[in-house]
Formats: C-alpha cells, sequence, structure tokens
C-alpha cells in the first residue's frame, strides 16, 4: 500500500468482504486488514481516512462484542464509504 490509489482499492475490498459476509460472520481477520490499512494511512497523510478507519475498527470489536449495535456500525461503514468515492481518483482527501 505504497500509494493512495493501492491503499483505497484495498480499502474497497475489506469492506466489500465486511458487507458480503455480513455483520453476524464477521471475523477478526478484517479487523485486522483495517487496521493494516489505517497504519498505512498514517505514512500517506491520510488523518481522515485514519480516524474514520480507527472509528470503525473500534465499532467493530464492540459489536463482536455484544457491546455495539448493527447499526452503529452501519453508520461508520456509510461514512468511511462516503469518504473513499469522495477521495477517488485524488492524491488528496480534500473533503
Amino acid at each position: 500500500m505504497d500509494t493512495v490509489a493501492n491503499l483505497q482499492k484495498e480499502l474497497e475490498s475489506c469492506l466489500g468482504s465486511i458487507n458480503s459476509a455480513g455483520l453476524d460472520k464477521l471475523d477478526s481477520q478484517n479487523i485486522e486488514k483495517l487496521e493494516q490499512i489505517s497504519a498505512a494511512t498514517d505514512g500517506l497523510g491520510m488523518k481522515q481516512g485514519k480516524k474514520l478507519i480507527d472509528n470503525l475498527c473500534v465499532v467493530l470489536k464492540a459489536f463482536k462484542e455484544e457491546k455495539s449495535t448493527g447499526e452503529s456500525v452501519s453508520l461508520r461503514l456509510t461514512a468511511l464509504d462516503f469518504y473513499l468515492q469522495n477521495t477517488k481518483g485524488g492524491d488528496t482527501e480534500d473533503l
């Protein structure tokens, strides 16, 4: 994940995997992948993306422990998807 475009592709793939599997089948590998992507955003200067990914990771972990709701996860997935769609094709995250 050496470029913004590669990171965006990885993030899209990970989110697609979470969405297609469903929250009831969420596994720790998806969360670990999101954490790796989050670490990569730091090096690319994507501060807003990092915040959104980290927020999603926290809520996904809480959901797995039955301390959060599907609505909360859905809200964060939507926010991250919106972020992705609005940063695609650019090397900045100006929103």
